[in-house]
């Protein structure tokens, strides 16, 4: 029992640093100041439709196969892939048309 505990703080130690010294950190894109406030629009009427059917994200998209740090993002108005965004539409089961009727852009 030891050595497996000692082993798996080894494992989470390198893992650790490789983190920190090998992974690339995710650049944020800024957004132009025009389209920042209605991608946050986006990202808030896509946490109002996922409400609906799971109020809790994670469990929204663990169970719907959609990248948990996509759909955060999403609906914290970041910049993602085109497909990504109509994915999650499609799980909300809102058509691009109907998702964006209200929008007065």
């Amino acid at each position: 029992m030891h050595n497996t505990l000692c082993m798996h703080k080894m494992l989470c130690f390198f893992i650790h640093l490789l983190k920190i010294f090998v992974m690339p950190k995710r650049k944020i894109i800024e957004l132009p100041e025009e389209i920042a406030p209605v991608m946050k629009e986006i990202g808030l009427k896509v946490d109002e439709h996922r409400k609906k059917l799971n109020p809790n994200y994670r469990n929204f998209a663990e169970s719907n196969n959609i990248n948990v740090m996509t759909l955060w993002r999403v609906q914290n108005g970041e910049d993602v892939k085109l497909s990504s965004f109509l994915m999650i539409l499609k799980k909300l089961g809102v058509s691009p048309k109907e998702f964006f009727s209200t929008f007065d852009y």
